[in-house]
Parts: structure tokens; C-alpha cells; sequence
């Protein structure tokens, strides 16, 4: 997702179940995601990622920001 972010591929965001069947598992509903997709959309084209780790080796936690660094 993050490589998607940073390159504004904006049709593999929105159709990640299709892209990514497994995703369905992780992601049984979008109110999570739906956050992502307002900042996205009202955020400039810079995306830029402020912190990315991954926990058991499965829980991604990761934080972006949109628009230019002040």
C-alpha cells in the first residue's frame, strides 16, 4: 500500500480486494481505511511516510502525510 501511496496508483487503493484477494481477511470492513482516502484526496500529490514498522511480523503500522513538509 505503501509503494501505491507514494506513486498515487489511486486505482489499486480503491480496488485492493480485487488486486489483493487476502486483503478481504485483514480488511473484513473499510472504516479503517476510509481515513486514507479522504487525507488522499484532499492532500496534495506529496506523500511522504513519517513511520513504518511491522510488528509479529504481520501488523503493519505505518503513518503518512500529504502536502508539502512545512
Amino acid at each position: 500500500m505503501s509503494a501505491a501511496l507514494k506513486e498515487r496508483r489511486i486505482g489499486d487503493l480503491l480496488h485492493y480486494r480485487e488486486r489483493a484477494p487476502e486483503a478481504a481477511h485483514n480488511h473484513p470492513t473499510e472504516e479503517h481505511l476510509l481515513p486514507l482516502y479522504v487525507a488522499l484526496g484532499a492532500g496534495e500529490d506529496d506523500v511522504r511516510v513519517l513511520h513504518s514498522s511491522t510488528t509479529y511480523g504481520i501488523l503493519r503500522m505505518d503513518a503518512f502525510a500529504f502536502g508539502k513538509a512545512a
